[in-house]
């Protein structure tokens, strides 16, 4: 009695459901900086041409809209729109006037063009931008750790320890009660590449090769926001940690170090 059901299960694929909404913000902030998205009228309706809308109106269940009419889904889209845009103006990634205009910031330009996670502007703009003072070396590691690009960085079962272990070889302080934290230890591999520290076990390796990979980006990017934002010294230091990750040197290390 169940033939039917099997024969549907083992020949026709299951449809493939839209994963825009969970990254809907920094497709957001780049329509905006490419002029695309002026107003909250041209974001909903850049929605109405995505996959996501078709996958909504076929499945409403899957992306919880209750209502599945034309108000219905009008209200559902607005909804949308109006959270991440005001998510995105609190990040600092774009500007809105009269509840409706819609502008990209300087910022929204600069993760646009870098791929940076909106939340990353938002913390370099708290943590780098709206310091009193100008950042040390120590404190720029520390904001680059903290971004959102690190977020995903694996940190395995008993890592806390090798993290310790790892932190009292390296010359700059981390937050010991954050040691199960990615950001903690993405923080520990930047100073282990500088210091060229021996690491504990092999996946660390391949994990500074992974926070490598993001930390220039991401660094291009903070520079930007320092430079633009006229904080010299921050800007100067920025591109001397660039520079560090380049060589894998620290300040007050031989020259030849580099060679």
């Amino acid at each position: 009695e169940k033939k039917n059901f099997y024969k549907k299960f083992l020949y026709e694929p299951f449809p493939v459901e839209s994963s825009l909404r969970d990254v809907l913000h920094n497709h957001m902030n780049a329509e905006v900086a490419g002029g695309t998205i002026k107003n909250k009228q041209d974001a909903v309706e850049y929605l109405t041409w995505t996959y996501f809308f078709r996958r909504l109106l076929v499945n409403p269940t899957y992306y919880h809209l209750e209502d599945a009419s034309t108000e219905g889904v009008q209200k559902y889209l607005l909804n949308l729109v109006d959270t991440t845009l005001d998510d995105l103006e609190e990040a600092g990634c774009v500007d809105i006037s009269d509840d409706f205009e819609v502008s990209p910031s300087t910022a929204g330009f600069v993760a646009s063009y870098y791929y940076i996670d909106y939340r990353s502007v938002l913390v370099v703009r708290e943590q780098l931008l709206d310091a009193a003072n100008e950042l040390s070396l120590p404190s720029i590691v520390q904001v680059l750790a903290n971004t959102h690009e690190f977020a995903e960085l694996p940190v395995r079962h008993n890592e806390e320890e090798l993290n310790y272990e790892l932190s009292q070889a390296l010359p700059w302080p981390v937050d010991m009660g954050a040691l199960g934290s990615p950001h903690t230890k993405a923080c520990l591999l930047l100073q282990a590449h500088f210091t060229r520290t021996s690491l504990p076990i092999s996946d660390y390796v391949n994990d500074t090769k992974s926070v490598l990979d993001q930390a220039l980006r991401v660094l291009n990017a903070m520079a930007d926001m320092a430079a633009d934002e006229g904080l010299l010294q921050t800007t100067l230091n920025i591109m001397r940690v660039a520079q560090m990750i380049v060589s894998a040197t620290i300040p007050g290390e031989s020259e030849l170090m580099q060679l």
